[in-house]
Formats: structure tokens, C-alpha cells, sequence
């Protein structure tokens, strides 16, 4: 078996942590291959992932969906601001 690289990670994303557009494409985007997936098929798509541009996506809201394009600070401000609601729920 091949090394297999595990994140235990909460679905809000917010995060002192989380400092990059990548960081948070990488966990927001098909990238992100949750752990119920695997083992991947061999032609599973997502087996390439680095050819599918899936880091330098826009960034989007794993929450509401708003797009921030590549603004990463107004979508970690914006984060903050989601998670707030989030949690009194």
C-alpha cells in the first residue's frame, strides 16, 4: 500500500492554521478526497489531481457558496463570520 496522508478536520474550515488559497482549496474543492472513497478506482479522475486545477480554483464558501475569487484574507474574514452563525445553531 502506498503512504496514505490523513487530515481529521472540522467542516467549518475556520482556522488560525489555514493561511493560504491552497490550504483551503485543498480541503474545500474535489481535491479533498474524503476518507469513505477510498481506495480510489484506477481511473478515478481524482487520481490526478494536480492536473485538474483544483488548488488554484476560485475560492468559494464551503458554507453559503458566495465566491471571493482570489481574495483569500475577505474569504478567512468572511469564514470568521460563518462560523459565528454557524455555531449557534
Amino acid at each position: 500500500m502506498r503512504h496514505l496522508h490523513i487530515h481529521v478536520l472540522s467542516p467549518d474550515l475556520h482556522a488560525p492554521a489555514l493561511r493560504h488559497r491552497r490550504h483551503y482549496n485543498s480541503f474545500a474543492t474535489p481535491f479533498f478526497i474524503d476518507l469513505a472513497d477510498f481506495p480510489l478506482a484506477p481511473d478515478d479522475p481524482r487520481r490526478r489531481a494536480g492536473s485538474m486545477g483544483y488548488l488554484a480554483r476560485d475560492l468559494v464558501c464551503w458554507r453559503c457558496g458566495a465566491s471571493f475569487g482570489n481574495r483569500f484574507q475577505r474569504l478567512k474574514e468572511h469564514l470568521a463570520d460563518e462560523f459565528e452563525a454557524w455555531r449557534r445553531l
